[in-house]
């Protein structure tokens, strides 16, 4: 069943969560241990960027100095500065995204099998390292680039003044508008939408120009379907956050409520990395399997498969 109701994403979120639970002490050992790894890249990522331009700015001192003075910058330059940061950030970002990926094959195996290794995680992490971590900059840049885009854009052509309109408050204003906001969120929204079927499309066999094709195809092709199952799931996310979010302004921000508050987050926060995160990451691969089972362009893994993919828990 490709096409989405209530009924159709509620299903899809049960078996998610049936599975995740299921297959809970995997998740754990597999999640802990392929994000010391990314954890290990990063260090060595961070050596290998951080230490020659240390050496070019004139060492430490120079470093911090270069930071103090953000604040004497005009607008323009500040965008500037904002824009080449978030191109520093994404040999950081890519072993993250690589890290994630992994778990969209852990996620593959207990779609096809029902069951999972935490082994396996390493497997897809050394096989598909390169592709993920494309992956995961290309996700980075499709939903982040045109904000960064923008705002220097709008700076260029308008001025320093623009920022007085985006931002409003006393001084220099340090609340952004309601109308961005919302045009902000909207895009997230959309972007992130449209980027859900890259990893399992990745795992599946595709390059990533590919699978960024398909997985944004999907989302057109499919709109109700694969924004249905992302909201559906970024909405149990935050119903798990709400009670954190909503607790200092009902309970206040004595004692008493911080306590509580404590008491429910931790429980909270391990059902979140270890329960709901797999469920994402199940119910993503799983809906992918379906909405490409019938297509005529079948994945490179099925081709060789003449018998197709199997889904536990049904279509």
């Amino acid at each position: 069943m490709k096409n989405a109701s209530f009924r159709t994403i509620l299903e899809d979120l049960k078996i998610s969560y049936k599975f995740a639970t299921k297959n809970v002490i995997s998740y754990i050992l597999a999640i802990i241990g392929v994000f010391i790894a990314a954890g290990i890249l990063l260090v060595v990522v961070a050596a290998i960027v951080f230490v020659p331009f240390l050496f070019a700015i004139g060492g430490f001192e120079a470093f911090i100095i270069l930071f103090d003075s953000f604040g004497a910058w005009s607008a323009t330059e500040g965008v500037t500065i904002v824009a080449g940061i978030f191109l520093f950030a994404l040999p950081f970002i890519a072993p993250i995204f690589v890290a994630i990926g992994a778990l969209f094959g852990v996620s593959r195996e207990i779609v096809e099998s029902e069951g999972t290794t935490a082994e396996g995680v390493f497997v897809w992490f050394k096989r598909k390292f390169f592709s993920l971590a494309g992956g995961g900059i290309v996700l980075f840049l499709f939903i982040m680039g045109p904000i960064i885009l923008i705002s220097f854009g709008a700076v260029l052509l308008f001025g320093d003044q623009v920022l007085n309109i985006a931002f409003i408050g006393i001084g220099s204003g340090e609340t952004l508008s309601p109308l961005l906001s919302a045009l902000l969120m909207i895009w997230i929204t959309i972007s992130s939408g449209l980027m859900t079927m890259l990893f399992p499309a990745i795992i599946d066999g595709h390059p990533v120009i590919e699978a960024t094709k398909r997985s944004i195809r999907m989302g057109i092709d499919y709109f109700d379907r694969v924004f249905g199952v992302w909201l559906a799931n970024v909405g149990v996310i935050l119903l798990l956050l709400a009670p954190v979010m909503v607790g200092p302004f009902t309970l206040g921000i004595g004692m008493p409520g911080l306590i509580a508050m404590g008491i429910y987050a931790i429980p909270m926060a391990l059902i979140l990395v270890f329960v709901a995160l797999p469920a994402v990451s199940i119910c993503l691969t799983r809906v992918y399997m379906i909405l490409s089972a019938d297509n005529d362009d079948l994945s490179p893994q099925e081709s060789e498969d003449e018998g197709g993919p199997n889904f536990i828990g049904g279509l």
